[in-house]
């Protein structure tokens, strides 16, 4: 029998007195606090996926983080003002320490921010206990087996048998797969598990990864197709205003509400590429940062897909 992960016993934060603080913060007694923290908690991951630097970082050294220091990590974002937090990896249910794994430290997280998220190549169980949780999936499946490791049948099983209450696929753009946006779009629409789906764009980090930009017409092309989809009802969460944005990239970035946290224990502010690539404005794809920065100028869009995906439980 599947086990329901839902966690009655921890206290959730009345969110919105609690963001209506963030913002008096960030806008009337300008306090650079972040919004949202990116913790790669390990470089180790199950697959090698084609677009993926990070898990070409697992021979070094500091490539997996300790509870006490994720622990510290944590109190330290909590004092910051951090408001929600984003396990990666790697592959973060690959996270051990002693006896300790992922469900321990998303336990610990729930008690210092308002919404915790995990990112996840779905080869494993989907049983944490997250506020959110995206599974990457990367095309069809012959689309997805060629990027991400023969891994489709193993993530679609775990997406079919998963008991969690809000899981999305987390879908990354580029070259080889956008055309497959309709089928993937269908898909999630058609699986009951799956409560809709965001996308990114690729983003060239130029350490091993394959080279999968899409060129400029391209990248319209494949927007012009999400905006399309977005508007038959197909459930793309991104906003209509911020994927418009993305096309040519003129869109007002406020990248210190974003924190990021390594598994050497760096913690970089700002950007995501910082610390861990060469930054290139032009070629951004984080559609993330682009709806936290609508969000915090009171994009309506923006604002709306927030709630939709942290906020709406």
């Amino acid at each position: 029998m599947r086990k329901d992960i839902r966690n009655p016993d921890i206290h959730s934060s009345p969110w919105l007195l609690d963001l209506a603080w963030f913002y008096i913060q960030r806008k009337m007694l300008k306090r650079k606090l972040p919004l949202l923290a990116s913790f790669k908690i390990t470089y180790r991951c199950n697959l090698s996926c084609r677009a993926c630097p990070f898990h070409l970082r697992s021979d070094r050294e500091k490539e997996h983080m300790s509870r006490d220091a994720a622990v510290h990590i944590m109190d330290l974002l909590n004092q910051l003002g951090t408001r929600m937090i984003v396990f990666e990896g790697g592959e973060p249910l690959l996270w051990r320490d002693g006896s300790y794994r992922l469900h321990d430290l998303i336990l610990y997280a729930r008690k210092k921010f308002l919404r915790v998220a995990v990112t996840t190549n779905g080869t494993m169980p989907l049983d944490v206990p997250s506020h959110t949780l995206w599974v990457s999936l990367d095309g069809q499946r012959e689309t997805h087996n060629t990027l991400r490791s023969n891994s489709f049948d193993q993530v679609r099983a775990n997406i079919q048998n998963t008991r969690h209450p809000r899981v999305f696929i987390h879908y990354t753009l580029n070259r080889r797969n956008w055309q497959d946006l309709p089928f993937v779009a269908q898909w999630v629409q058609d699986t009951p598990a799956l409560k809709g789906m965001t996308v990114q764009f690729f983003y060239p980090y130029h350490q091993g990864e394959d080279d999968l930009s899409l060129p400029p017409e391209e990248r319209r092309a494949a927007i012009e197709k999400l905006l399309q989809l977005k508007k038959s009802g197909l459930p793309i969460l991104n906003s209509a205003g911020r994927l418009r944005a993305m096309i040519d990239n003129r869109w007002s970035c406020h990248d210190d509400i974003l924190i990021n946290v390594d598994p050497d224990g760096t913690i970089t502010k700002g950007c995501y590429v910082k610390n861990r690539g060469n930054i290139n404005c032009d070629a951004c794809g984080f559609t993330p940062v682009a709806e936290a920065s609508g969000a915090l100028d009171f994009i309506p869009g923006s604002l709306y897909a927030g709630w939709r995906l942290f906020l709406k439980m």
